[in-house]
């Protein structure tokens, strides 16, 4: 059965439904409410199936575009293309002392939760803290504040916050002590600003710079330059 155009005279006025500013549909259609019904609502069962919807339809595709909106979605992919330039990466925020500090996590093989870790005897060097179980095996855990030239951090206070930060170049290599674990964001490596004077001095040359986490600054550690040193240092 071919649908037929209503004769309702609210639909027909003008040049169509947008001149007439009637949507029929909504008023004694499918979707409205006024009486009397559409005469053929009946027949077509539904709008959707009406060739007033359809010319409705076909009508509001054709029409002239704003004068604005080329240039709204001009500058939003814009946008959007500047920003997929930006170089990002994946870091691992977490907290070392008093400061907010990130390893990209290409450098982060796991994160364990606290657990002892047995010191060495005879062992002279700050950085080297002693050894800890991570999955069945011992490894060389470490301290980066000692590694900054800083007093290592009490082991017992750490307590159940405390995580352990297995990092290497592609292999366990050293366990990290770390206050606690924070969050896995994404950098933007070409908007890093250099250290504020509030970070430790020794630590800077380990930075690569700082981005802004939820409102506090970020020092980005350059994992090549830790791992090196602790190799020099420990091995």
């Amino acid at each position: 059965m071919k649908p037929t155009r209503p004769a309702d005279p609210r639909v027909l006025t003008g040049t169509g439904w947008m001149a007439s500013g009637t949507r029929c549909w909504s008023t004694i259609g499918a979707w409205g409410a006024d009486r009397p019904r559409c005469s053929v609502l009946g027949d077509v069962l539904h709008c959707r199936n009406c060739e007033v919807f359809r010319a409705a339809g076909l009508e509001l595709l054709d029409r002239d575009l704003p004068d604005a909106y080329g240039a709204e979605w001009a500058g939003g992919l814009e946008e959007q293309f500047a920003d997929e330039q930006v170089e990002r990466t994946g870091v691992l925020v977490f907290r070392l002392g008093t400061e907010l500090m990130a390893l990209p996590l290409a450098a982060v093989v796991e994160i364990a939760a606290w657990r002892p870790v047995h010191s060495l005897p005879h062992q002279r060097d700050a950085a080297l803290v002693g050894v800890v179980n991570i999955g069945g095996e011992l490894r060389l855990c470490v301290s980066l504040e000692a590694l900054f030239g800083n007093e290592a951090p009490a082991l017992a206070p750490l307590g159940e916050r405390g995580r352990l930060i297995v990092i290497g170049d592609g292999r366990p290599e050293w366990v990290v002590l770390a206050e606690e674990t924070l969050s896995i964001y994404l950098a933007a490596l070409d908007a890093l600003d250099p250290p504020p004077a509030t970070i430790e001095q020794s630590s800077v040359a380990f930075v690569r710079g700082i981005f802004t986490w939820r409102g506090q600054p970020v020092a980005l550690l350059d994992a090549d330059l830790v791992l090196s040193a602790l190799r020099r240092r420990l091995t």
